[in-house]
């Protein structure tokens, strides 16, 4: 998985003070009131009048469904009371999170052969934790080896004409510099609890251990109840290269769960993804029901060699330079499409969002009008309002982190690898430049080709360089003379097999049972959660669900086939803002608090999903 800011797609709680509108408005409200009060009689009758004159109230938004953010109705298990499964089990929840954080299942960019490269071994470690940590599920699960590391977890159902659930999730973690180690506040691969912070701390903790441990722990638990046996099939898929893109561990499960269970055979796929994140005063749970595309591209230039005594005017590196100049200078353009879960989301916030800024909540409900008439246009300007904001007011109100909200409309690049030279008195004959690219979702791989094609070829003309792009030879402008003596030549390759489109983007609407499902659980378990009925106010809180993409990737791209409910969620409270999870980098750490409750809300999960026969 990336960063946290890959798979964030709903602001932060800002940090910076908001602007007051004028309060113009007191003297109208006040005349409002008067008229309403002689035409009605009596406040409670204003208040029920008035909800059925404009159609919503305000009092905790109940009836976000009629404006633009229907929401699901909470839903707790009926034939099981999944709260009793966790209470009093904290720290052996913790301790199962911290015993597999003690295993460091690194993952390299580069790996060997499963069998003949020993870093593979320390999968065998994991595993073993993995049988000795929940011995029911070894008892009761059928487990399957896959590439001898990932691994297949069939927790059998009585009924086979229902369909499975599948969790998905990864073991592997990004590697731990040895010169950072000296900057972590704990060991990073020492999984220690700290009380005084409450907080579980180590690589993987947060990325994404706490996902394989927290579907592993719900499932043990429910099995030591003895109070749930599965009618409906539970599959567990856990990959180990996530964080190289899954070539190896979520690309031969995804083939192996086809070859058994058939195209589209699984009910819905939840794997990591957003949690639950508070923007503008509310509280939302961001599913990622869409995923942008990748591609990374090797720029080769090649030249000829020769003493570094009697240069030519440029060097292989020199017109590599003029190449990635020629890209930074030519970034993909902004594009949000009216069909784009983005869009959906922006209407959500709107409606429910009481800090929403007021420019901003006018341009979403005016493009959301425009899209309610049947048959009409999306209002273009309203749309490119909303657009305006991901790419720059995002960042001027201090709701998303630098270059996010851009990021979430656009195809990025990122200039990631250089390689050129080796003598300091010989010219470099081969030079490669490895670009990094996120697709947005309104685009493609072939899109993203002709740009670079489009890009580079002034490029090569100008310094006479031959161009081949993708294997094809491409015609240029120029001289036929020079253009049949050129100086060098440029290639355009696909880098490590990574062409891949944007995902198909996910049901997200409360028409659609599986996002029902994921909702109601989510709201059920947030209903529910502990300390919600100590007060008025902590009762009259609610979360809302919303739908929102993924700037990055997870093994879901190997499990299209399977099913078109893939939603990229982890029920996960918000943590405390001084305590960053820093996934990907030091001092990677969760809450114990909110992890327990990633285990409640799995074990409702299953049970919910298993009591439905709408998937």
């Amino acid at each position: 998985m990336g960063s946290s800011a890959e798979y964030s797609s709903l602001p932060t709680a800002s940090t910076q003070p908001q602007k007051k509108d004028k309060q113009w408005y007191r003297p109208l409200l006040a005349i409002t009131a008067i008229f309403l009060l002689a035409r009605f009689g009596s406040i409670p009758q204003i208040i029920s009048e008035s909800t059925e004159i404009f159609g919503h109230g305000h009092k905790h938004h109940k009836d976000a469904g009629s404006s633009g953010c229907q929401q699901a109705e909470p839903i707790l298990p009926k034939s099981l009371d999944v709260s009793s499964l966790v209470e009093g089990q904290d720290d052996r929840i913790i301790e199962w999170l911290g015993g597999s954080v003690r295993i460091p299942t690194e993952i390299f960019d580069v790996m060997g052969e499963v069998g003949e490269d020993p870093r593979w071994d320390i999968f065998y470690k994991h595993a073993e934790y993995l049988e000795k940590a929940y011995p029911l599920i070894h008892q009761h699960l059928k487990r399957t080896r896959v590439m001898t590391h990932a691994l297949i977890y069939e927790w059998i159902g009585s009924d086979p004409d229902l369909k499975p659930l599948l969790l998905t999730g990864h073991q592997d973690v990004v590697p731990v510099l040895n010169a950072t180690r000296g900057l972590w506040s704990h060991d990073p691969f020492g999984g220690e609890y700290d009380a005084k912070n409450g907080r579980i701390w180590g690589r993987g903790s947060a990325d994404d251990k706490s996902g394989v441990i927290g579907m592993m722990s719900a499932i043990e638990l429910l099995l030591e109840s003895g109070k749930f046996t599965p009618s409906r099939t539970v599959v567990l898929a856990l990959g180990i290269d996530e964080e190289t893109g899954g070539k190896v561990g979520a690309y031969n499960l995804g083939l192996w769960i086809e070859a058994k269970y058939g195209k589209d055979s699984m009910a819905m796929l939840v794997d990591e993804g957003n949690g639950l994140h508070e923007m503008w005063g509310q509280l939302y749970a961001a599913p990622a029901v869409a995923e942008k595309g990748y591609l990374d591209v090797e720029i080769t230039v090649q030249t000829k060699g020769g003493h570094s005594s009697v240069p030519p005017e440029h060097s292989g590196i020199g017109y590599t330079a003029e190449l990635v100049r020629a890209l930074e200078r030519n970034p993909h353009k902004p594009k949000l499409l009216e069909s784009s879960p983005l869009v959906s989301g922006m209407v959500c916030y709107a409606n429910t969002a009481p800090e929403m800024p007021t420019k901003l909540k006018k341009s979403v409900r005016k493009l959301e009008k425009s899209m309610s008439k049947k048959g009409a246009k999306a209002d273009t300007k309203a749309l490119k309002d909303v657009e305006e904001w991901f790419v720059s007011g995002s960042l001027e109100d201090h709701s998303l982190p630098r270059g996010l909200g851009k990021a979430m409309v656009s195809t990025t690049q990122a200039i990631d690898i250089i390689n050129g030279g080796l003598k300091i008195n010989a010219l470099p004959e081969v030079v490669t430049t490895v670009v990094n690219h996120r697709i947005n979702i309104a685009s493609s791989v072939e899109e993203l080709q002709q740009h670079l094609i489009k890009t580079l070829s002034p490029v090569a003309e100008e310094y006479n360089l031959a161009l081949e792009a993708f294997g094809k030879d491409i015609e240029l402008k120029g001289c036929p003379y020079m253009m049949a003596n050129p100086s060098g030549k440029v290639i355009l390759a696909e880098a490590f097999n990574s062409s891949l489109n944007p995902a198909p983007i996910s049901p997200f609407t409360t028409e659609d049972a599986a996002w029902r499902l994921l909702a109601g659980t989510s709201r059920g378990i947030y209903s529910s959660r502990p300390g919600a009925n100590l007060n008025e106010v902590e009762a009259a809180k609610e979360l809302y669900f919303s739908p929102s993409m993924s700037t990055g990737n997870t093994d879901t791209k190997r499990y299209w086939n399977l099913t078109r409910n893939i939603y990229r969620f982890a029920y996960s409270p918000p943590d405390d803002p001084s305590f960053p999870t820093n996934a990907h980098t030091v001092d990677e750490s969760v809450s114990a608090k909110s992890f327990v409750e990633e285990v409640r809300w799995f074990a409702a999960l299953i049970v919910n999903v298993d009591e439905s026969r709408e998937v």
